[in-house]
């Protein structure tokens, strides 16, 4: 379930009571709608809020924040940036008194000569071409137009023309691409369409066909198949051609989500059916290790396009659901150069385990893999010798009450220490372990939460890492960079200034760059009340030596633009601290007074509030209609706090973020005169969806919140993804026996088939500890609260929306919820968006339209929608 970023639609169908008289909704409003003398605002200022539409903002919405792009291993780098000036590439020059920066390009003599050779008049302010990639050489970059390679020269300021793009060829050898492919020993990536997957040397390269691995030494350019039991849904790799994998791939765009690999579905018309697979090539590129996974019982799960010419096309694809017996299963094989044909190595430990984060530490002879359990309570890291099939355990985690978030293994050194994060004291922190197991010290202590690796030195052994809520005075959630010696001494800030320092927004927004050379540091920092900022640091001290850019905003105030206030509160505990942002309209009346609006995500993998700098276009614009609008966290929210914060919602999915979220409201409502309380409305998308309609259903809030509008919700988890579930709500390991003696004593009633609360068969079933032992005697239970359980409960204005093809969140959770709100004989709007995905990507303005009209209405008394034109 990914967090909602965009407003966006194609077209809505209404379905459910969009008839509903003006009147009707007027007397629901009550007499305060219309009394303009205390005060009230009652009419949308749609001339204000249609100044700030999406497609308005995206014009003069520059560049936030430099992406240095670094020239092979020099801390030189080169950037796209744009401003009210235009578009361009810059190229700057560290040292320590500032550095120079420059045009990498006269983009006047590359725009004219792009019109020459392509007949097509272009901008030097708007060259169309974001990305470029440098020759290894440096003297050159390429860049790509309208399938045309070009390639321009650097010294003789020349650009000639390389020919169009081949589909699927290789990438060219002279062309400096930072890849995760063949070399240095990680799996994975590979320029798109490419099939082979290189060893470190390219020596030999393996790709996969049908199903199957075939190897190719490069000395005798002889292709070997290496297995042959490869089967759908039990593949090494295939490239599928099939009318639903096209079908897929183009929902692929729009949030995605379904069990195991992803097969090469990018260009389904591909007639090579050799793709490239995940294998993990050892560094000596002797071996290579593969996670195979087993999907041949998994049930499917359906959709139907609607749109498809000439008829509607049914779409299938694997997903499993929580509790299922028929699971996505992992399995580790090897191969070794020499021999003929791969391996499974045997590293069950637990029934339906995962496995993740393969890798070679030395050479081919041995592999390491983390395991968990399928509560995710428990992980080993254990090594495997690929000869004898002999596991040892380097080190064990587990947890109760909550799931355990394992990291990636990082080594001080090839051969030597590495470092494991852990929450066993609550908060995350990286620790030494020896490198054949034993842990030797902490790498970082205190309460708060290192976050991530950003960078070794291997000589040195010393430690960049990213975290959060450490500096003393700030917003928990702000990204700080520090370095640490691998013994645990000699920490130290590098990025300091009470600001979010990190160049992307999210819960794990990309922190400061440290430059190749660990000689300098490239920083952007922002908050919400404080636009972007790119700096050049010192990398020994963190003292910042130049400013590179900041971000233009100079269109946007001339639109009357303002910065979002940010604000805290405590949570419905009155001790935990709470973070949010406040929009208020451009034309704010202190002596009016204003219905407030929250937007909500209930995460627990982010929180839905904004740390960096961002216009957060829909908030901004809805606020201009006359409205509040804020974004505040929750208990239960944010990874980056202690484990108890984030796992407080565990094993209470549905409920847990409301009564933060009232609280939080009624503390801005008794801080500030100008907010409403009698008219307070609440919006999300996916999750934040399912807790709108929450909180609109669920005593007491439903009392409290009067509008709300749903987006895609995952309102029944039970019919959600399997993984996401059991891993956020928890979930129960029960002996079959004792499953089975409980469906006889609930006899098959009618209230556990409805699944209500405390339904589940094996409710009072004793948990039992699971081992490779008793894998056939234990099964998994789970069930979780849906929104469907409490439609008898809604008492103000509720919208569900949802998208006819959402393969991450099934449009049939929210068909269900319209089910028992109908049975229930309550009134509510159903919209469908035909042919849309998860992420509504097609026409963005309709649907933040519909949103805006929808509390206008029942909020203010605005009926601006007279008739079918959209003004």
């Amino acid at each position: 379930m990914r967090r909602f970023g965009r407003f966006t639609a194609t077209l809505l169908l209404l379905a459910a009571s969009s008839a509903a008289s003006a009147s009707a909704a007027q007397a629901q409003l009550g007499p305060q709608a219309t009394q303009a003398d205390e005060g009230r605002a009652n009419k949308g200022n749609w001339t204000l809020a249609n100044r700030f539409s999406t497609t308005a903002l995206r014009a003069i919405t520059y560049t936030q924040a430099v992406q240095p792009r670094f020239l092979g291993k020099t801390d030189s780098m080169y950037y796209n940036w744009k401003d009210r000036n235009g578009n361009r590439f810059m190229l700057f020059v560290p040292s320590p008194t500032g550095g120079t920066k420059r045009l990498l390009f006269d983009p006047a003599k590359l725009a004219e000569q792009l019109t020459l050779l392509s007949k097509k008049p272009y901008d030097a302010t708007n060259l169309p071409f974001q990305s470029i990639t440098f020759l290894k050489s440096h003297k050159a970059f390429r860049f790509t137009v309208d399938t045309v390679r070009y390639e321009w020269t650097l010294a003789t300021e020349t650009l000639k023309s390389n020919g169009r793009v081949v589909r699927n060829a290789p990438p060219p050898v002279d062309e400096e691409i930072n890849t995760q492919g063949g070399g240095g020993g990680q799996g994975g990536g590979g320029a798109r369409g490419e099939f082979r997957n290189y060893n470190k040397d390219s020596s030999a390269f393996v790709f996969a066909r049908m199903h199957n691995l075939f190897i190719v030494e490069k000395a005798t350019n002889d292709t070997v198949q290496i297995s042959t039991d490869g089967a759908m849904d039990y593949s090494f790799g295939y490239r599928d051609t099939t009318e639903n994998a096209r079908q897929l791939a183009a929902l692929a765009g729009g949030g995605q989500q379904t069990d195991g690999d992803q097969d090469d579905t990018d260009d389904a018309s591909n007639r090579d059916q050799r793709i490239r697979p995940n294998v993990t090539w050892s560094p000596d590129g002797k071996s290579f290790a593969f996670v195979r996974r087993d999907q041949r019982k998994v049930k499917d799960l359906f959709l139907v396009n609607v749109l498809a010419q000439p008829r509607p096309v049914l779409i299938h694809y694997k997903y499993t659901m929580p509790g299922e017996e028929d699971v996505t299963r992992s399995e580790l094989w090897t191969f070794r150069r020499g021999e003929k044909a791969v391996k499974q190595i045997n590293v069950a430990k637990w029934k339906d385990q995962s496995l993740m984060n393969v890798h070679w530490p030395v050479n081919g002879d041995k592999v390491r893999v983390v395991r968990r359990d399928r509560p995710q309570r428990a992980v080993d890291f254990i090594e495997v010798d690929v000869t004898t099939g002999a596991i040892k355990t380097l080190l064990a985690d587990a947890i109760e009450g909550a799931a355990l978030e394992p990291k990636n293994i990082a080594y001080l050194k090839q051969g030597g220490d590495f470092l494991w994060w852990s929450q066993k004291t609550g908060w995350g922190m990286y620790y030494v372990y020896g490198f054949d197991g034993g842990e030797k010290r902490p790498l970082t202590t205190g309460q708060w939460n290192a976050n991530s690796i950003v960078t070794i030195d291997s000589t040195t052994q010393q430690v960049w890492v990213s975290g959060q809520g450490r500096e003393a005075g700030e917003q928990l959630y702000q990204t700080h960079l520090y370095r640490v010696n691998g013994d645990g001494s000699g920490f130290t800030l590098l990025d300091a200034g009470n600001a979010h320092h990190a160049s992307t927004l999210g819960e794990n927004g990309t922190p400061s760059f440290v430059s190749p050379t660990k000689r300098y540091i490239y920083d952007s920092f922002s908050r919400m009340d404080l636009p972007f900022k790119s700096v050049l640091r010192d990398g020994v001290t963190g003292r910042i030596l130049s400013t590179l850019e900041e971000m233009d905003l100079s269109k946007l105030k001339e639109l009357g633009f303002k910065n979002a206030e940010t604000f805290s509160v405590k949570a419905a505990d009155g001790i935990t601290e709470l973070y949010g942002n406040m929009w208020k309209p451009f034309d704010f009346d202190s002596t009016k007074k204003y219905p407030i609006i929250t937007y909500v995500y209930p995460g627990p993998q982010t929180e839905g509030t904004t740390t960096g700098f961002s216009v957060r276009g829909p908030l901004m614009q809805l606020a201009q209609l006359g409205f509040i609008v804020i974004e505040v966290g929750h208990r239960g929210g944010s990874p980056l706090r202690s484990l108890a914060y984030h796992r407080y919602g565990y094993g209470n999915m549905r409920d847990y973020a409301l009564a933060d979220k009232k609280y939080a409201i009624e503390q801005l409502g008794a801080r500030h005169k100008f907010i409403d309380l009698d008219k307070v409305g609440i919006f999300g998308h996916s999750g934040g969806g399912f807790m709108t309609a929450a909180a609109m259903l669920l005593p007491p809030y439903n009392d409290f919140f009067k509008v709300g509008w749903s987006e895609s919700g995952n309102h029944d988890n039970n019919i959600y993804n399997q993984n996401w579930s059991e891993w956020n709500h928890g979930v129960k390991v029960i002996a079959k026996a004792d499953s089975a003696a409980g469906a006889v004593r609930a006899g098959g009633t009618g209230a556990a088939r409805r699944g209500g609360p405390g339904a589940n068969a094996a409710a009072n079933a004793r948990e039992v500890v699971q081992d490779s032992t008793n894998a056939d005697k234990i099964k998994f239970d789970i069930r979780v609260p849906t929104n469907d359980e409490l439609a008898g409960n809604l008492k103000g204005n509720l919208a569900l929306a949802t998208g006819d093809l959402d393969n991450n969140v099934h449009p049939g959770g929210t068909v269900r919820l319209a089910n028992a709100l109908i049975k229930a004989n309550k009134r509510f709007d159903f919209f469908i968006y035909p042919g849309e995905p998860h992420g509504y990507r097609g026409t963005g303005p309709y649907n933040q339209r519909m949103l805006m009209e929808y509390f206008a209405e029942h909020l203010l008394g605005d009926y601006y929608r007279g008739n079918g034109e959209i003004k």
